[in-house]
């Protein structure tokens, strides 16, 4: 095992690496352990191999579709990123589809932003630095006389002083919960978990599509009010280099996705081509496809304030889960929750 770090973070999403570059800054020790492969959790682009020789690998984001930003922070973030040429201004607005009729974008001038080489650039640019930990699934927690021992499934994975929890709030609860039983003053651990109790996720079905051929649109997306199926149509080579492949990206609706939650993907994919080429009009012509199930896509309802921290205990929890703002879960939320909760800890 190594090195007892300062701070250890379990969830490689975009607030806990937000959170893991301040408290670096700050001159914490800080080690961020996740689950998959790779870093910045729902903010997900999958590679699939090129289609023909003269394309590129596709680069399908089937995670967060793009983002944008308000607070200043979060725009010297982004057009940082445009000044070093990991990110880009893809749209500023998105055509709407309903009732079968397509309208055009209203153009309000607001970024929004897509990394050419997909969203998850965004949590590998804020990762630069720090010490992460891929393919580490967290089964429990235990309490230390002034600090925390972290477990995996295959043994003893980290001691700290400070933990934080990056999960969604079903995630964390079940490593919480457990603790709840112990003796001591547990009072603001407690309200901690029953706030969590409340938050609700909106789940998604993404189908990602590598095409033979362009479909006959001049859209970058489409944004789908009312279909019985469909939330959002992207062409998502609009979003990156020349020589990438003709793609779509589709999401599904949570209502469709929350009927179909424990379906496997073969079954649907084949629903959610058809489906998109009943909006169109077109039937598309696939190279390659996969379907995708996001079981806590969006926060429905989420906990009130940016985050939380019980310094008596050095437990800490944030993500897009919480409030940092009024503007409602996106990409933004989940950092500005990160950087609130660096402020709090750094603040002891």
């Amino acid at each position: 095992m190594p090195g007892k770090p300062d701070v250890l973070i379990v969830g490689a999403g975009l607030a806990g690496l937000a959170l893991a570059h301040d408290l670096q800054v700050q001159g914490r020790g800080v080690r961020v352990l996740d689950k998959s492969r790779g870093v910045s959790g729902r903010a997900a682009t999958r590679r699939t191999p090129p289609s023909a020789p003269q394309y590129s690998e596709a680069r399908l984001d089937h995670g967060a579709r793009y983002f944008t930003a308000r607070h200043p922070r979060t725009v010297a973030l982004a057009e940082s990123g445009v000044a070093a040429g990991w990110n880009r201004v893809w749209a500023q607005g998105f055509a709407a589809w309903e009732d079968g009729q397509i309208t055009p974008p209203a153009q309000d001038g607001h970024p929004r932003y897509a990394p050419p080489a997909g969203m998850s650039t965004l949590g590998r640019e804020l990762a630069r630095g720090l010490d992460v930990q891929t393919g580490q699934e967290v089964s429990s927690l235990e309490r230390l006389p002034g600090g925390w021992r972290v477990h995996s499934r295959d043994g003893v994975v980290g001691e700290t002083e400070r933990l934080v929890l990056n999960l969604p709030a079903p995630q964390a609860l079940a490593l919480l919960d457990p603790l709840l039983d112990e003796t001591e003053d547990l009072e603001e651990l407690r309200d901690t978990a029953e706030r969590l109790r409340h938050v609700a996720y909106a789940p998604c079905w993404a189908a990602g599509v590598v095409l033979e051929q362009d479909i006959g649109a001049n859209w970058p997306a489409l944004s789908l009010k009312g279909h019985p199926v469909l939330d959002w149509i992207a062409r998502e080579h609009t979003k990156r280099a020349a020589g990438h492949p003709p793609a779509l990206m589709l999401q599904a609706s949570a209502e469709w996705s929350r009927a179909r939650l424990e379906r496997r993907p073969d079954e649907l994919l084949p629903e959610l081509l058809s489906s998109v080429a009943d909006v169109l009009g077109e039937q598309v012509k696939v190279n390659h496809a996969f379907a995708h199930r996001w079981r806590y896509a969006t926060p429905e309802r989420r906990v009130s304030g940016p985050c939380r921290w019980d310094a008596q205990l050095g437990l800490g929890l944030c993500g897009d889960g919480f409030t940092p703002d009024e503007h409602g879960p996106r990409v933004e939320a989940a950092l500005l929750s990160g950087w609130a909760l660096a402020t709090r800890m750094g603040g002891e």
